[in-house]
């Protein structure tokens, strides 16, 4: 198979087992905010391979199994709802970490992010973003998926991501009206801490993770833009990528091959064959990651359906062709199935006529 033909780059895939992640680049921020809190030390380490020692390192790594580890460690001894909302917060404003400098004086909202998809490998690797436009409300989404297995932590590392996101925001524009967060899980505590921390539309139980932004304050002007700070942080973040090079979780190489594959559907060893993988271990590997090869071709059609009725009018003949299935009555029934809703009614939510 031609991996060009599918848009694959040659970047080998990471794993819990590797060194992806620098101590000073959440980590820290989140020990610190555990311990002021009354956590010990030695208990949030506990279950890892960090030692103390290695907090105080300029580039000291941990893996990625040590990183779900001290979240698992710091909700076990906290049981703090804000935690989550706190740590987003405590990333931006950090001096150690460049990519957050590099953050906070881009131009605009548009450069900003550019450069935290670039470089999410220095701070989100676990997370990956599909981006897209919904003409009819006049506002860009971004949903958010995991590049990487993340079981139970998964909503919070997404609640990290999106505080980030929000206080950059509040920072450099002075506002987060007409933004809108829609978020997986349902705690009721969550609930109230994202009243208090966002102050936005936020809604919980949804089918994904996602910020929809009005396209008004896409481009308008930041209020600490330096783009002389802004080119000397972004030179740190390159100079970083030698110590962090730029690998991408096996779940979102899966993902994204099956997206540009559309409606074409790759099987299980058209996929281990573009990776350079057997197709048993690819099996194996998914099986480490929580999940298998059919629940991920059923998240990537779910997820594209959803967006192109969000983006536009399409009839359940056209969606069902765009998603590779025989005829629309099998695609109306895996839509019911994915949503609770039949297409029309998806339609209706968005004000489609």
């Amino acid at each position: 198979m031609n991996a060009r033909r599918f848009g694959y780059q040659d970047t080998p895939g990471f794993g819990y087992q590797d060194k992806i992640l620098l101590l000073q680049h959440g980590s820290s921020e989140l020990l610190a905010l555990a311990q002021r809190r009354g956590a010990t030390l030695s208990k949030l380490l506990t279950g890892t391979s960090i030692f103390e020692q290695d907090l105080h390192k300029p580039h000291g790594r941990l893996h990625h199994a040590d990183w779900l580890k001290l979240l698992h460690n710091c909700q076990q001894q906290l049981n703090s709802p804000e935690l989550a909302f706190l740590l987003g917060s405590a990333l931006l404003n950090s001096r150690y970490i460049s990519l957050c400098q590099c953050l906070q004086a881009s131009a605009n909202l548009r450069q900003a992010l550019a450069q935290l998809w670039y470089f999410r490998h220095q701070l989100f690797p676990a997370v990956y973003a599909t981006v897209y436009l919904l003409p009819q409300q006049q506002a860009i989404t971004i949903e958010l998926q995991p590049a990487v297995g993340l079981a139970n932590q998964q909503p919070f590392v997404m609640t990290v991501l999106c505080s980030l996101l929000l206080n950059l925001l509040k920072q450099q524009l002075g506002t987060t009206e007409g933004i809108n967060v829609q978020l997986q899980s349902g705690c009721s505590a969550k609930q109230l801490q994202a009243q208090l921390h966002w102050d936005c539309a936020v809604n919980f139980n949804q089918p994904c993770d996602s910020i929809s932004i009005p396209l008004s304050l896409w481009q308008q002007p930041f209020s600490d833009a330096d783009p002389e700070h802004f080119r000397a942080a972004r030179r740190s973040c390159l100079q970083l990528n030698r110590v962090l090079p730029r690998q991408r979780g096996l779940l979102e190489q899966v993902c994204r091959l099956q997206q540009r594959a559309l409606p074409e559907l790759l099987s299980h060893e058209q996929v281990a064959d573009v990776l350079g993988l057997s197709a048993s271990s690819l099996k194996r590997q998914l099986s480490q990651h929580h999940t298998n090869f059919v629940r991920l071709l059923d998240q990537v059609r779910r997820d594209q359906a959803r967006r192109l009725l969000q983006q536009g009018h399409y009839s359940n003949r056209q969606l069902a062709q765009q998603l590779g299935y025989s005829d629309e009555h099998n695609f109306r029934r895996a839509f019911k199935r994915w949503t609770g809703l039949i297409p029309t009614d998806f339609k209706g939510l968005f004000n489609f006529n």
